[in-house]
């Protein structure tokens, strides 16, 4: 995929694919006895990347670490967004998980009010509309969405942001994995 990438998009998407190999993978977490407990890391979905002000690494950036996470990206204000996608799906990007929108306040007002929405993301460090983002993600009915900041984004370690939680707990002598337990019971 990287072949058609300049060298701070690949050198972004490495470092984003490495750290979602070990820091997104299943974890075993520490329970009682009887019980096995993971924590799983998933993609929320479809990431909102405001892109004005951005320069085209941070853009990259920003594309990367979302879609490494497992997330579909609409793009929002590049002034060079249709050959940033272009470039993306020559690289071998799927054309669903990357689409464009103006930058326009109406398409971001009605982008940010969208109830398929996961989540968003400030490419640009000189992006200065974060506070009102946040204002509107705040007045939004349902679910606190991430608003990830440019500092988030080039600092690949914190890719888990682009994540979604889930635990899952199994009890596992009820099915049968611990009988002693059972039979200290009576």
């Amino acid at each position: 995929m990287a072949e058609s990438l300049d060298n701070g998009a690949v050198a972004s998407l490495r470092a984003h694919a490495q750290q979602a190999e070990h820091g997104l993978q299943t974890q075993a977490l520490p329970g009682p006895t009887g019980e096995s407990n993971e924590l799983r890391l998933h993609g929320r979905g479809v990431i909102a990347v405001l892109a004005q002000g951005a320069t085209p690494a941070e853009i990259h950036a920003a594309i990367a670490a979302a879609v490494v996470a497992g997330n579909a990206v609409v793009l929002l204000g590049a002034d060079n967004s249709e050959r940033l996608r272009e470039v993306w799906l020559r690289a071998g990007l799927p054309a669903a998980l990357l689409s464009l929108q103006p930058g326009d306040n109406g398409t971001q007002n009605a982008l940010l009010a969208d109830a398929r929405l996961a989540g968003v993301c400030l490419a640009g460090a000189a992006n200065s509309s974060g506070r009102a983002v946040l204002r509107q993600l705040v007045a939004r009915p349902g679910a606190i969405l991430p608003l990830i900041s440019a500092a988030e984004v080039a600092n690949p370690r914190q890719q888990y942001r682009f994540a979604a939680e889930q635990t899952l707990t199994i009890n596992t002598a009820a099915a049968g994995g611990n009988a002693a337990l059972l039979a200290g019971l009576h």
